[in-house]
């Protein structure tokens, strides 16, 4: 099996390491042995220091290797890969994958691992060739990790990935991909129910990443302090309203216990979204927050928390514009 990651971020970087390090191992299938790795990205300093050195991954016990990863910029080199897995930015979504588009077939299989909805929808219409796309499958991930330099990445928290299909069951190909990636040291599940996993970690997203970029803590202080637990309570009470409206069976408790355990588990993180206000890069408020607006409207529900927390990542983005299809009312009371 050989397979592509697309995009060269710290997420996209850790699973290309994780998995270039298991080539020419034995899988747990015949079928699941990882043949070979390449990561995509753009042009940078980090994509060069990779080429160079190799990638260093530092263990959450302080330890490190240097791993062999090829890595390139050149869509064309995806060509014959037979999985590709996305880890862009939502909003990256349809420009990352369209250079890929000539070199897929209806034969690859594509599984966006990235932050929000509408990944796989995006990607899907940006791969359409001629009346004919790859198989798109939908995933999450609870794996964390930071780039602290060029070349080199921290595994900040152990996590569960899961995959699975739109509407389809599990079948063999995603398990022997759930196989190889569980293989390489991320354990990874082929699910039936992947819509409820999607909507469990979006509402972890929608809790944590617009409430730690707008304090400016890390992500540890959600839990502990009582205002912002309140906060994330709120968001996460109108996520699961949604998400249930939508026919995805997915319990409020359940999801809570998921807030608390992230915010613990990457306690000295700061999450993408702090990161990306801080350094003036698009947040992903729009697939997370926004996302949850969008769904919510269709089915009639108010969402003020969520509405709040988009217009303000939003204003401190400097793009806050007036949602025309809103009713305008941000009922604060409501997440206090």
């Amino acid at each position: 099996m050989r397979i592509a990651i697309v995009g060269a971020g710290a997420m996209g970087s850790l699973v290309a390491g994780r998995l270039a390090a298991a080539v020419g191992k034995p899988g747990i299938h015949p079928d699941s042995a990882v043949d070979g790795v390449v990561l995509y990205g753009r042009p940078s300093a980090h994509l060069d220091a990779i080429r160079g050195n190799g990638l260093t991954i530092v263990e959450r016990s302080g330890a490190s290797r240097a791993i062999p990863v090829s890595a390139t910029t050149e869509a064309a080199d995806v060509e014959g890969c037979d999985v590709v897995v996305v880890l862009v930015k939502a909003w990256a979504s349809a420009e990352a994958a369209a250079p890929l588009r000539p070199y897929l077939t209806r034969d690859t299989v594509v599984i966006t691992l990235q932050n929000g909805l509408g990944n796989a929808s995006a990607l899907r219409s940006a791969l359409l060739r001629d009346g004919v796309r790859p198989h798109v499958y939908l995933g999450v991930t609870t794996q964390g990790a930071m780039r602290t330099e060029p070349g080199v990445i921290v595994h900040t928290g152990s996590g569960i990935t899961a995959l699975g299909r739109r509407t389809n069951p599990v079948n063999t190909q995603l398990r022997d991909i759930a196989n190889a990636m569980t293989s390489s040291g991320l354990q990874t599940v082929a699910v039936d129910d992947i819509h409820r996993w999607v909507w469990r970690k979006l509402a972890v997203n929608a809790a944590i990443n617009p409430l730690t970029a707008l304090a400016g803590v890390e992500n540890s202080v959600i839990s502990t302090d009582p205002g912002l637990r309140a906060a994330a309570e709120a968001v996460a009470r109108e996520v699961v309203a949604v998400g249930k409206a939508t026919g995805v069976k997915i319990d409020l408790k359940e999801v809570l216990a998921a807030i608390d355990d992230v915010a613990r588990a990457t306690g000295d993180n700061r999450s993408s979204m702090l990161v990306d206000v801080e350094t003036g890069t698009p947040t992903e408020i729009d697939a997370i927050n926004g996302a949850v607006v969008s769904e919510a409207r269709r089915h009639a529900i108010k969402v003020p928390a969520n509405q709040l927390m988009t217009a303000l990542v939003r204003a401190r983005e400097g793009r806050y514009q007036a949602d025309p299809g809103g009713d305008g009312d941000l009922d604060t009371g409501a997440i206090a």
